[in-house]
């Protein structure tokens, strides 16, 4: 009887161990070394070209085109490719989809794909390539915890707008846009600028830390089935982990919606009105909010010019919506945040101003003290 126990227990022993050894080792992912290396290989490498940051895309035509577009740091011209589809951000790290469309002449835009994303130029005859695109993101089961959501990054040029089509949303590009598809909708959330979306007649305004939803046609999803959505307060959540360090433009991520000045109010470096003044700003301009007081009666905003300082919440238009998740106390927010030249989009001419909406929130008066 022993001697079956002891043999019964010897092969419970081994047999684990072979388990064991059998068992995957536990996923890990360095999103941090992902990033370096697409930074490495393709910030600031030249408009007009794609440049392959991660894992060897999936490409059109098939051929030298596509070999040509594997290794990490390959350039090939935009106009050469139909199609590209970059690879999921993988828990195992075994594949990574990074990868830059920068387009050039009239156009002057630059595309970030991040993760599994899918475009196929669908530009007209003798339109430079990739003003119309159609645009598929998958969102994949077996993805690193630390990644984002798989997005394309729409990005102008500094001081210039390009006009492009996404999915047959005609769009007046004037910053940046983070653009995501669902099955039944593609998704436009402005990260910084003002933007308009345009489809069967209707044009939509798109202001940094909104969203605007068009409804995909229920035959040909790269086709609009309704007419844009209101604009919204953007939803945290989709900014999750964004590596807004590979942007071409700097960019400082706002919390959700916007706030305009509706007389001449002040800036100042801290949230008190004896704090030290920055400038005054005039009537009509749209700002990204960056964060707000503990109380919230002041906020952090950001202005056209890349500016940053604190303003009196009660002087302001407010079209916010969410919880913020910046939080400052009475000091001055980090110095990383206050002033950031370049990043954000100009409003375009006239200040930004724009009449409020139903639901804005007004001031008693015109003027900061």
């Amino acid at each position: 009887m022993r001697k079956i126990l002891l043999s019964g227990l010897l092969l419970l022993i081994i047999g684990t161990r072979l388990f064991a050894q059998e068992l995957p080792p536990p996923t890990t992912c360095d999103m941090l070394a992902v990033w370096t290396a697409a930074s490495n290989a393709c910030i600031n490498r030249p408009g007009g070209y794609i440049c392959n940051g991660g894992s060897a895309p999936v490409v059109e035509p098939v051929g030298p085109v596509s070999n040509a577009l594997g290794p990490i740091g390959a350039l090939v011209e935009s106009g050469a490719v139909d199609f590209i589809r970059t690879a999921p951000l993988a828990a195992d790290g075994s594949t990574n989809g990074v990868a830059w469309v920068r387009s050039t002449g009239a156009l002057n835009y630059t595309m970030l794909m991040l993760g599994d994303v899918s475009l196929r130029d669908a530009s007209p005859p003798d339109f430079p390539a990739w003003t119309s695109l159609q645009l598929e993101t998958t969102v994949n089961e077996n993805v690193c915890g630390t990644a984002p959501l798989s997005t394309l990054v729409l990005q102008s040029q500094i001081g210039s707008a390009a006009r492009i089509v996404v999915n047959g949303v005609s769009m007046l590009l004037n910053g940046t846009v983070m653009t995501v598809t669902e099955p039944t909708r593609t998704r436009f959330i402005a990260l910084s600028g003002q933007h308009s979306l345009l489809t069967f007649g209707t044009e939509r305004t798109l202001y940094m830390g909104q969203e605007v939803s068009v409804t995909r046609d229920g035959v040909n999803p790269y086709a609009p089935g309704d007419v844009p959505s209101d604009a919204f307060p953007l939803e945290p959540a989709v900014l999750t982990n964004l590596p807004v360090a590979l942007f071409d433009r700097p960019v400082i991520l706002p919390q959700p919606g916007f706030v305009m000045t509706q007389g001449a109010v002040n800036l100042r470096s801290s949230p008190d009105q004896y704090a030290g003044l920055i400038m005054q700003v005039p009537a009509g301009q749209v700002m990204s909010v960056l964060g707000q007081n503990p109380e919230g009666t002041w906020y952090h905003v950001r202005l056209e010019s890349g500016e940053t300082g604190w303003m009196l919440g009660e002087l302001l238009a407010r079209n916010l919506g969410g919880d913020f998740v910046s939080v400052f106390g009475n000091a001055a927010a980090p110095a990383a945040l206050r002033r950031s030249r370049h990043a954000g989009a100009g409003l375009g001419s006239g200040g930004g101003g724009a009449a409020p909406r139903a639901g804005d929130q007004f001031p008693a008066g015109g003027h900061a003290a």
